[in-house]
């Protein structure tokens, strides 16, 4: 049995990565079929990352026009890639949700796929999304081992600091908060900020050198594999979020949030109201919501309940509500898969 990848962004590298190794324990041949695109994460522009990936972990490489050739199993992520899916007659297909793309997608995945991976049942009806075809068995990107020293010496960060990762909200939300009150009191609180935003959506520039000048950090997607968000909040005491899907991966990584409800009143220009993509992992104590004409000493007070607060059985209750085991996700897969 040969595993397959589609791989059109470098963002899926989080996601293909821990299913490869898994796979190499198994004793299992990996193989990227490579396309291009006029993203920011275009695997073309990344060709040296990837020759170094591929040699260190045995995985072979080829056009994604040479797809038709796979046999075994043929894995790809949400929209991207998937009309290569219909040229396959040796492959067992299977698309990997990840985000909110199958909410709009999910008829053509069904049509196209022989099993869609979701992260949970609970996601499934939620979103009304449900079929034969799905199985629950949880994200691979979060079999991703971390190690907070490893972190701290990749990105040259000391030890004795503390830091508080900061999600950087979409360019059309960046006026509804005013990021320098938050900057200033998380500064005079004596964190150090990781201010991450997104190379699809970047901040301007002054930012980057007004951070550094306070002695703070900016990152984009830095790393793809192990992703830059992740390996951030490993070494976070909290995270500033602005509603976006983070959320999760705070879940998943045992870190708490102070979150702002920036999204608008309906989805891009339409009349279709705008729904905060996963709406229900932030009824939970591990999440502080902040109006936008918040004062400091809400601010404060946040900060001070999340970090003196053990939230461990909030996690817990979160991930088994809704979510799924964040261990070994890539061996259930590849257990039911094969």
């Amino acid at each position: 049995m040969n595993l397959n990848f589609i791989l059109m962004e470098m963002t899926h590298l989080r996601y293909w990565m821990p299913l490869v190794i898994e796979g190499n324990n198994r004793g299992l041949q990996s193989t990227f079929f490579v396309g291009a695109s006029n993203k920011y994460n275009c695997p073309t522009r990344c060709i040296a990352l990837l020759k170094e990936i591929s040699k260190e972990q045995n995985i072979k490489m080829k056009h994604v026009f040479e797809i038709s050739s796979a046999k075994g199993l043929m894995f790809s992520s949400e929209k991207t890639g998937i009309n290569y899916l219909d040229s396959l007659s040796n492959c067992k297909k299977v698309i990997s949700t990840y985000q909110t793309d199958f909410i709009e997608c999910y008829k053509e995945y069904a049509e196209k796929a022989d099993h869609i991976l979701m992260p949970s049942e609970f996601c499934a009806e939620f979103y009304d999304r449900k079929s034969n075809k799905n199985l629950y068995l949880g994200i691979p990107k979060y079999d991703t081992e971390l190690k907070k020293e490893e972190i701290l010496n990749k990105y040259n960060l000391s030890p004795d600091k503390k830091y508080v990762t900061y999600i950087a909200p979409k360019a059309r939300d960046q006026a509804k908060v005013d990021s320098r009150d938050v900057m200033s009191y998380l500064h005079n609180s004596g964190y150090t900020v990781l201010f991450k935003s997104r190379g699809k959506d970047p901040i301007d520039p002054g930012w980057h050198s007004a951070l550094k000048k306070l002695g703070h950090h900016s990152f984009e997607d830095t790393s793809w594999y192990p992703h830059t968000t992740q390996e951030l909040l490993e070494i976070s005491d909290f995270a500033v979020n602005f509603g976006s899907t983070t959320i999760e991966e705070c879940i998943m990584h045992d870190v708490p949030l102070i979150n702002f409800d920036v999204k608008p009143a309906v989805r891009n220009g339409s009349k279709r109201p705008y729904r905060v993509t996963h709406e229900y992992l932030y009824n939970y104590n591990y999440c502080i919501q902040l109006e936008k004409d918040f004062s400091q000493a809400q601010f404060s007070a946040a900060v001070s309940y999340l970090t003196s607060t053990d939230l461990t059985e909030e996690f817990k209750k979160a991930r088994q509500n809704h979510l799924f085991d964040h261990k070994d996700s890539c061996k259930r897969i590849l257990d039911v898969l094969i």
